[in-house]
């Protein structure tokens, strides 16, 4: 059974900035969230702000995000390139 993705705008904005070929890759990822959400390089983020969400890599890039395990549903947050700041 599959998990149904929601892409916030904000995410949207983030990906339009994302060269082409990385955006192409971090797409493939996004629809694996929606086979098993768990799946690969896949973690949970520390810190009671980041309660309850959960960090997949996609190369150099990271894809936030919040499952529901009561709805079936990924709230994907941010997809930002790993550096220094990514996690604050």
């Amino acid at each position: 059974m599959n998990w149904r993705i929601i892409v916030h705008h904000e995410v949207e904005k983030q990906l339009s900035a994302i060269p082409q070929d990385r955006r192409r890759r971090i797409l493939d990822d996004l629809r694996e969230l929606a086979g098993d959400p768990f799946r690969g390089l896949v973690k949970p983020l520390k810190g009671k702000a980041h309660k309850g969400q959960y960090r997949k890599v996609s190369g150099r890039y990271r894809i936030i995000f919040k499952p529901s395990h009561a709805t079936r549903t990924v709230e994907v947050l941010a997809v930002l390139l790993r550096n220094e700041h990514t996690y604050q």
